[in-house]
């Protein structure tokens, strides 16, 4: 008799969880969503993995949200016939990432570092800051086989259903969604700083904003004002700090060279009122141009070339996806062209343009 009741209450528990994961599903499809991949330490530590593949087969790149919106990889890879590699972070300077690939006696390959200033320089190693990047080095030097054998299931149905991208979907972020009004003597954290609506991820690490975003004016104010609050609140370090930090930033960089590799700084587009708070927080003589005569190492401003120097960006930070493929041509013919890069594929990259 009890084991009939228990059969039975099991059935209808399936019932009801399977019943709510279609209900909620279907939700979230109806406004509009569709599956996106958790961007996080696991999805991070799977990429980290295929750093070793041989010099003309693969680039690395790192740094923060700019690189990882703004670097088309599907494009890249038709062009120049190698992997784009993505270990960029969302929210996250690259020094953390950098100083682990120097002391990875194994990687020799092309690296490309994202500088966004304001998070390139900021305070050293700071816990808000690098948080992620350590979450991420930490899972990726102590995953067990058990986590990877999971992380493979997890890949199959994130690309199927959209709840389970977690950043967007679970229960804390759903909370942290609601608008509470504070009240006398209690500090309510703010909503998440993007909206749902605001960017998508695929398997490859690449992330890039929604049309619902971009059809959405409301939304884009939200993403403008916190980043006008995120600017305003930045600290630029400077004298002995900024100093100790480009020595380590060139100590990292002179290991990696020293073993055949190669590195290069990119500064992605900014615009609207981000880029003149930028311009005036960090002057380029004293951050961008010092960064790269004290590091000996070369760079690609985005204001210097005319096919990347007028890119809009739609909230004044992040290209769209046509942008993006627009930034990743410009940039592989200035590597071939000005830096002398080489890849296995030889692309008409005027043609390439001509078609945007």
């Amino acid at each position: 008799m009890e084991t009939r009741y228990l059969v039975k209450a099991s059935i209808l528990s399936l019932v009801l969880v399977a019943g709510f994961t279609v209900f909620l599903e279907m939700y979230w499809r109806a406004r509009g969503f569709k599956p996106s991949y958790n961007d996080d330490k696991i999805l991070w530590a799977d990429k980290r993995k295929q750093i070793y593949k041989p010099v003309d087969e693969a680039t690395v790149f790192i740094g923060g949200s700019r690189i990882k919106f703004d670097l088309d990889v599907p494009t890249w890879e038709k062009l120049t016939g190698e992997k784009a590699i993505q270990l960029a972070i969302v929210g996250t300077p690259g020094r953390l990432i950098l100083r682990d690939l120097a002391n990875d006696e194994n990687f020799k390959g092309k690296l490309i570092i994202d500088v966004a200033d304001a998070q390139f320089f900021s305070l050293p190693d700071s816990a808000r800051r690098d948080r992620l990047a350590r979450e991420a080095l930490e899972y990726y030097y102590d995953e067990t086989p058990a986590q990877r054998a999971s992380a493979s299931i997890n890949y199959f149905l994130e690309s199927k259903l959209v709840l389970l991208e977690e950043g967007k979907y679970s229960l804390t972020s759903l909370l942290n969604d609601l608008k509470i009004t504070n009240r006398p003597g209690v500090n309510v954290s703010p909503a998440t700083f993007t909206p749902k609506e605001f960017g998508v991820s695929n398997f490859n690490r690449q992330t890039w904003i929604t049309p619902m975003f971009l059809a959405d004016p409301q939304l884009q104010k939200r993403q403008k004002d916190f980043w006008t609050r995120g600017i305003k609140n930045a600290s630029p370090i400077k004298g002995d700090t900024l100093h100790a930090f480009l020595k380590q930033t060139k100590k990292a960089i002179d290991k990696i060279r020293a073993r055949g590799g190669t590195v290069v700084f990119v500064r992605p587009p900014s615009d609207g009122p981000y880029i003149e708070m930028e311009q005036r927080l960090y002057p380029r003589q004293k951050y961008w141009d010092y960064l790269l005569e004290y590091t000996n190492t070369p760079g690609i401003h985005y204001a210097d070339y005319s096919g990347t120097a007028n890119l809009i960006c739609a909230e004044w930070s992040h290209l769209t996806l046509q942008g993006a493929a627009t930034y990743t041509i410009q940039l592989v013919k200035i590597l071939q062209e000005e830096k002398g890069w080489t890849f296995p594929k030889k692309s008409n990259l005027t043609a390439q343009l001509l078609k945007r």
